[in-house]
């Protein structure tokens, strides 16, 4: 609730600084034409000629856009000099008009005219509100699934005028990204280099798991979990991001794996298991989902987990798409 408040104030400035700027265009091609000797007329012009055509008659839209007779009457005369020809043939009396056939085109043109304008403040107050533009994420691989299935699809749901350029690569390079602006956010499942230069948000840790294939032959029992020791002898297929660490914990325990393949996304050494070819080792939280015909089992010990981040560069001010999804994502994990 208090961040729609803010979000409602932000729009109100907003729109203030963006008359105060108008005004101050607007000031600066009067002038410009009265200094060619031109008839001065803005946007304001064609939506009043809008308002005459749909009244039917220039005292009627006078009334409806509360603006004196004679001033509409005088705007109508500055469009027709304008365009050097008569757009509306006023009928006697006053209370009808007739549009030409240059009136039905200026008519045309000027609807379409006034839409973009329209359009264009809405993007605008949108993009400056952070509900629309572009939003640049560097993520480690094996984790822009479950990223887009678990946050980004619903928040596309819920701002539907943003786009997104996801950038799955390794730790060194989501670091240089972010140090370059080439991105905002880094999501990572190992700790960023120079990590001085940047403000880890969020930290959760995710454990590793085995994926078994249900009819695989080197399931031997219905328990949620496993032991090192019991990986030793089965054909492996890891995930680049977990893989150092599951050496690195093999070797101290004196445990030395059958790795029958090494994978750049988590997706590709889940997909060994899923053909019963081989066991997948890959970080996964809690509530992470798992294809049917996979039986999961954590693997129970207490060095084997990774811990995915979500961090910014330090001391550098967010787009407003950035710090939207930001505000969503902690509200939300």
């Amino acid at each position: 609730m208090c961040f729609a408040y803010a979000v409602i104030g932000f729009m109100k400035n907003l729109i203030l600084k963006l008359k105060k700027y108008s005004e101050i265009l607007l000031y600066s091609i009067i002038k410009a034409e009265r200094s060619k000797g031109e008839p001065y007329m803005d946007i304001e012009y064609y939506r009043n000629f809008i308002a005459i055509v749909e009244a039917g008659s220039i005292s009627a839209a006078a009334k409806q856009i509360a603006i004196a007779q004679p001033a509409l009457s005088n705007q109508l005369k500055v469009l027709q000099k304008r365009f050097g020809t008569q757009l509306l043939h006023v009928r006697r009396g006053g209370h009808s008009i007739e549009l030409t056939d240059a009136g039905c085109i200026l008519y045309n043109k000027a609807k379409y005219i006034c839409s973009v304008e329209n359009s264009a403040l809405k993007e605008i107050v949108n993009c400056q509100a952070g509900f629309s533009g572009t939003l640049r994420i560097s993520l480690s691989p094996s984790m822009s699934i479950n990223f887009i299935k678990n946050f980004l699809s619903d928040f596309y749901r819920e701002f539907p005028h943003i786009n997104y350029e996801l950038y799955e690569v390794p730790i060194d390079e989501q670091t240089q990204q972010l140090l370059e602006g080439k991105t905002e956010i880094g999501i990572a499942n190992a700790p960023l280099k120079q990590s001085k230069r940047f403000e880890t948000l969020f930290s959760r840790k995710e454990r590793l798991v085995a994926l078994f294939h249900k009819d695989s032959p080197y399931l031997k029992n219905d328990k949620p979990n496993i032991l090192l020791d019991d990986l030793e002898d089965i054909p492996l297929c890891l995930s680049r991001g977990c893989s150092e660490l599951f050496f690195s914990v093999c070797s101290d325990s004196h445990i030395f794996p059958q790795v029958m393949s090494i994978n750049t996304t988590k997706l590709s050494a889940i997909a060994w298991a899923e053909k019963n070819t081989g066991v997948a080792i890959v970080p996964a939280p809690a509530v992470e989902l798992f294809p049917a015909n996979l039986v999961r089992k954590e693997i129970k010990d207490e060095r084997l987990f990774l811990e995915m981040t979500l961090s910014i560069v330090k001391g550098r001010e967010l787009s407003q798409v950035a710090q939207t999804f930001i505000n969503y994502y902690m509200q939300n994990k």
